[in-house]
């Protein structure tokens, strides 16, 4: 190292440095962190292997927990079958909801009324174990929506929200 610093480079580059103005300076620094910072996450990400998108992801990981798969549908048949309230949550912030139990066709229904510009609202449905992310329910910035499912099992919600308040429930057919 301090043959390194004693090299004929190193006071060329010093006086270089010193003659540039404050500012400039400042800007060099701040471009170095911003290029060291992108190659580290460029190299960071190579060994990583790609993205799956979330429905993909849970069909697996049903699959190796042996859980029924959960496909979400456009609407429920509900000829003759009635729409039975299975719970409900409402709140602000993130919460994980307890354990539910539905039959072969449900729904979630959501609504988030969102108190700033930046609110966000997710609503992620997780099988028994809790590790298995089966699909997502709801993704918005404000308003109100069903998703329909076909699957039984036993599930729970989690649910992430900033800036607003939301109420969330869980309705089988029978």
């Amino acid at each position: 190292m301090q043959r390194w610093l004693q090299s004929p480079a190193i006071p060329i580059a010093k006086a270089w440095w010193q003659k540039q103005a404050r500012q400039t300076r400042t800007g060099l620094v701040v471009a170095a962190v911003l290029v060291l910072a992108g190659t580290m996450s460029l190299c960071a990400s190579l060994g990583r292997p790609t993205a799956v998108p979330a429905t993909v992801e849970g069909a697996r990981a049903a699959a190796a927990n042996n859980a029924a798969p959960l496909v979400q549908e456009k609407s429920a048949p509900d000829a003759g079958k009635v729409w039975t309230a299975k719970q409900t949550w409402q709140g602000t912030g993130a919460k994980d909801t307890e354990m539910f139990t539905v039959t072969g066709h449900w729904r979630v229904d959501w609504i988030f009324s969102p108190t700033s510009s930046t609110g966000a609202f997710q609503v992620f449905i997780y099988a028994f174990d809790g590790r298995t992310l089966m699909q997502m329910a709801a993704n918005s910035k404000g308003g109100a929506d069903t998703s329909f499912w076909a699957g039984p099992g036993t599930f729970f919600l989690r649910i992430s929200s900033s800036g607003g308040d939301w109420k969330v429930g869980v309705q089988d057919l029978h």
